[in-house]
């Protein structure tokens, strides 16, 4: 269970050094737009899976609405941030999905 814990941890870390080299990329170039976008879902209020989708949902906004302000260094750092916030919403999925089906043979093993 710690190493779970540890691998979450290290995903959210990365999360937060790429958006800090976004930020300090679109302060540098004084990109109005991607900052307006980065600063609507970050710095994380907290590293559960409802902030992790704002963020990622958001930069995914970005992303497909203003493709002509991003660089392609700041591209780079958006792919990068989309899979360590896959890999952060899936991790946290995976205990859910098991608690269902346990859940199910539950009422299967009380109904037969």
């Amino acid at each position: 269970m710690i190493p779970h814990l540890s691998e979450r941890e290290n995903a959210v870390e990365r999360i937060n050094s790429v958006c800090m080299r976004l930020f300090d990329l679109w302060c540098e170039h004084r990109s109005v737009t991607p900052l307006t976008y980065l600063l609507h879902c970050w710095p994380l209020m907290d590293s559960q899976p409802a902030s992790i989708r704002r963020l990622r949902e958001t930069l995914s906004e970005l992303r497909k609405t203003h493709l002509e302000t991003i660089s392609a260094e700041a591209m780079q750092e958006l792919f990068e941030l989309a899979d360590c916030a896959d890999e952060i919403l899936f991790q946290a999925s995976v205990p859910e999905r098991g608690a269902r089906a346990i859940d199910r043979q539950s009422v299967r093993a009380v109904s037969a």
